[in-house]
């Protein structure tokens, strides 16, 4: 949200400009790191052997973590952000 404060100050455009311009240039990195930190806790998520007991419940709650921030990020926040009233 900071990225479309910044294009409404500097560029005054309006909420539904900013966000229209800010969510394509931001979207490639929330997927990015999305995705890595996802791939990054699957080997743990699918681990047998010792200790893997408690380390498997973890993971599945990390990835099912970092899916719901994903889908608040790119879905939720921007259409409160668009219906909340804010500095003009």
């Amino acid at each position: 949200m900071d990225f479309t404060n910044q294009l409404r100050t500097k560029d005054a455009l309006s909420v539904r400009q900013a966000l229209l311009s800010a969510c394509p240039v931001r979207l490639r990195p929330i997927l990015m790191t999305s995705v890595a930190t996802i791939a990054g806790a699957i080997p743990a998520a699918l681990a047998r052997g010792p200790g893997a007991e408690s380390r498997i419940p973890m993971a599945v709650a990390l990835i099912g973590g970092v899916l719901v921030s994903t889908l608040l990020t790119l879905y939720v926040v921007p259409c409160v952000y668009s219906l909340l009233p804010g500095k003009k």
